[in-house]
């Protein structure tokens, strides 16, 4: 084989796998299959927690000692921590979205949406970042979410989506 012909095959081959490379990395949520339900309730959002486990947290919560645990937990350190709301676990469930810490104020958790198929419940969401032009709290922030939905007993798979900008140029 010649030299030029070599070169050829090489530059293919690398082509080839930078395209199939590509197509992953910009995945988005697949398309799911289900039902959205619209029976979701907003139980609490905030920006600030020291909850003790880093990372982000994904958490479907079906009984009133669970959430008492995990409410201390994502109230820790303040002082009083916040009454618990009452929830009515015999016909409600609560997922707890939190987003790893963060350096400064500006993130959130949007675009939540909970669907449901004959096998799972599926919980999207999506992360939102400040915009370049964002005036922002200069404080480690760790924001998260409760949300109330229909009590169920399938599973849970957690979708989180494409980061969201926030434009704060106008």
């Amino acid at each position: 084989m010649k030299f030029r012909e070599r070169s050829l095959m090489k530059l293919s081959i690398m082509l080839i796998i930078m395209i199939a490379t590509m197509g992953m990395g910009c995945s988005q949520i697949p398309e799911y299959e289900g039902v959205e339900i619209e029976d979701v309730v907003e139980i609490e959002s905030e920006y600030y927690s020291n909850y003790p486990e880093e990372g982000s947290i994904t958490k479907k919560i079906s009984s009133e000692e669970v959430f008492e645990l995990e409410w201390e937990r994502v109230h820790r350190g303040m002082d009083p921590v916040p009454g618990l709301p009452e929830i009515n676990f015999e016909e409600r469930d609560l997922i707890l979205l939190m987003l790893d810490t963060k350096p400064s104020g500006g993130y959130g958790i949007d675009q939540v949406r909970v669907q449901v198929n004959d096998e799972q419940l599926t919980v999207q969401y999506a992360e939102q970042h400040p915009g370049e032009n964002c005036f922002t709290t200069q404080a480690l922030t760790r924001p998260y979410t409760f949300i109330s939905i229909p009590k169920s007993n399938k599973e849970v798979k957690f979708l989180k989506g494409k980061t969201v900008i926030n434009d704060c140029s106008e």
